[in-house]
């Protein structure tokens, strides 16, 4: 991303079909990642999943350069859903290496670090795209994908994740997995990722092309509106200590809400930069409050099925961000697929202030 969605177009794919390629990713992610958060909690291990998780990163970038047409595309999106269920146990795992009460400073600290590769890596995309060809991008996924392979096989399992959780049943996933707030943060979390996915991961790049930016500027597009999403990281965990999770994620869904509305009267790139800009900080406040609010509403040994679950149910929005959008700008134009979706982030906002409670733990 940003060059997967324009290098499909390239192949001949319409706004339909780049629609349900971006969705296979989400689809994997919803039908795995319960599964993959119970079963590491059932082995009290983290790390077997991590390694898998990023050696399938290379294997759908090696997918991409393979596709001999755009439906081939779909089934490469779809392996690196699978590689995205690695999130469940990567998550826990960096947790784990922190006390209880630092949980949120931790997940922002993972999300720094998350946040920068994003940043490096879409610009560089678009620099490598613009040098060499399009297929230039998966080429240096591959190199990177087993490059961080090779690290995850050197970090070491935290201790407390050596403790087997009790054994895997219906009862026990239904007790976790219907936690009040776990069900409210993961439903706001799979809104906020509709959005996320249908703009700037989804169908923001083509209408940056339709305003006539090179392959550069679309690695620049995304890695500007990273930016502020990787520094909001650190900030966003000491504002919930500060004004309360609520505030935080009224703050960014609004923020997030408004922009992608205002997208359709953006008529120039830079007009769209600025405005994904002031998006993505919207987005980086969501992340870790949203995040942390997931881990501590369940007890630390079942931490990675609620992870499971919360990150299946935001999988939704991967999955139906885009192949709503797809359908909506190939009926109605890209101009309909972000006003709609920005409607949707605002009403996110709204549904947060009135259900969730400043303070949690």
């Amino acid at each position: 991303m940003p060059i997967l969605p324009v290098y499909a177009q390239g192949m001949g794919a319409p706004l339909w079909l780049v629609g349900v390629m971006l969705s296979a990713y989400g689809v994997m992610q919803l039908l795995l990642r319960i599964p993959t958060g119970l079963a590491s909690d059932a082995l009290g291990r983290r790390k077997p999943f991590v390694v898998v998780g990023v050696l399938l990163t290379a294997v759908g970038a090696l997918g991409f350069i393979w596709a001999p047409s755009p439906w081939f595309l779909v089934a490469a999106r779809a392996i690196t859903g699978v590689a995205a269920c690695g999130w469940v146990a990567i998550t826990v795992m960096y947790s784990g290496y922190y006390p209880p009460a630092q949980a949120a400073r931790a997940i922002a600290g993972m999300g720094l670090t998350n946040g920068l590769g994003q940043v490096i890596a879409t610009y560089a995309g678009g620099a490598a795209a613009e040098a060499f060809d399009w297929r230039a991008p998966f080429v240096l996924s591959i190199v990177t994908g087993l490059a961080g392979t090779a690290l995850m096989l050197t970090c070491r399992e935290p201790r407390a994740a050596n403790r087997r959780a009790a054994p895997v049943t219906f009862g026990r996933l239904w007790q976790v997995g219907t936690s009040r707030t776990l069900l409210l943060v993961s439903t706001l979390s799979a809104l906020n990722t509709y959005a996320t996915f249908t703009t700037i991961f989804g169908f923001i790049p083509v209408y940056a092309k339709e305003l006539g930016a090179t392959r550069t500027d679309l690695g620049l597009l995304t890695a500007v509106s990273l930016i502020p999403f990787t520094l909001a990281q650190p900030v966003a965990a000491r504002l919930t200590e500060r004004t309360g999770f609520r505030a935080t994620v009224v703050a960014g869904l609004a923020l997030s809400g408004l922009m992608t509305l205002a997208t359709p009267l953006a008529t120039s790139f830079v007009s769209l930069t600025v405005l994904q800009l002031i998006a993505g900080l919207g987005r980086g406040l969501l992340g870790v409050s949203l995040m942390s609010l997931a881990i501590l509403s369940v007890d630390q040994r079942e931490r990675a099925t609620a992870m499971g679950v919360y990150q299946a149910v935001y999988a939704i929005g991967m999955f139906l961000g885009p192949l709503a959008g797809g359908f909506i700008g190939e009926q109605a134009g890209l101009g309909a697929v972000f006003v709609t979706t920005g409607v949707i982030s605002l009403g996110a906002a709204l549904a947060a202030q009135l259900t969730l409670r400043a303070r949690y733990g």
